[in-house]
């Protein structure tokens, strides 16, 4: 049993470093074609977020990358300057993706993160003290508590984007609203910038300590 937890570690942390090496490639690509709107991060998730919250979040701006998150203890969105200020279809979108987590019927997708964030700390913890008391069974249950945080996240990930008809409603919206264009990058690029969460999951719970 042992083993197997440690083959199944061992390909979580490679797919994480496909996935790393994906997302930022879709970064890279999308920073560069303009969002023809000329509307920034900050004004599309301001605009995305007044269709779902009835409670209007707090749009704030904080240092970091590929942080960017919404506190639903707070109703806080936080967004990283490029995408706060950008005026690229990767700004666009990201603060898209997280504007959508205001919406009450996705409301348990940031509180998972959340909890996702601290079980990233508890599984390092447990990992760092088995190997402290060279205790083989504490550092295996550190490794069982980061392999869960990964299937967590992807489930969370997908809750956002429920199905195709669900896709489909999201594409009408930035059509409706102009909110992105051309609405081909968008489509071609929201899935893929989604990434981010399980891209940065290793440093998520960074967000709550900024």
């Amino acid at each position: 049993m042992g083993i197997i937890i440690d083959i199944i570690f061992i390909i979580v942390v490679g797919l994480i470093i496909l996935i790393n090496m994906l997302y930022r490639s879709v970064v890279k690509t999308t920073k560069n074609i303009k969002n023809e709107t000329n509307l920034s991060g900050f004004e599309i998730a301001r605009k995305v977020s007044s269709k779902f919250c009835q409670e209007e979040p707090h749009i704030i701006k904080k240092n970091g990358k590929y942080l960017d998150h919404y506190n639903k203890d707070r109703n806080v969105i936080k967004l990283s300057p490029d995408v706060f200020d950008g005026e690229t279809i990767y700004a666009g979108v990201t603060a898209f993706n997280v504007a959508l987590e205001t919406d009450p019927e996705r409301k348990n997708v940031s509180t998972g993160h959340k909890v996702n964030s601290f079980l990233v700390i508890a599984s390092y913890l447990f990992i760092i003290l088995g190997t402290f008391a060279n205790n083989i069974l504490v550092i295996r249950l550190g490794l069982v508590l980061f392999i869960i945080t990964f299937i967590v996240e992807f489930i969370l990930i997908s809750s956002l984007f429920r199905s195709e008809e669900e896709l489909n409603k999201l594409y009408e919206l930035v059509k409706k609203e102009k909110l992105m264009k051309p609405l081909k990058a968008y489509q071609d690029k929201s899935l893929l910038l989604a990434l981010s969460k399980l891209a940065t999951l290793p440093y998520s719970f960074i967000n709550y300590f900024r």
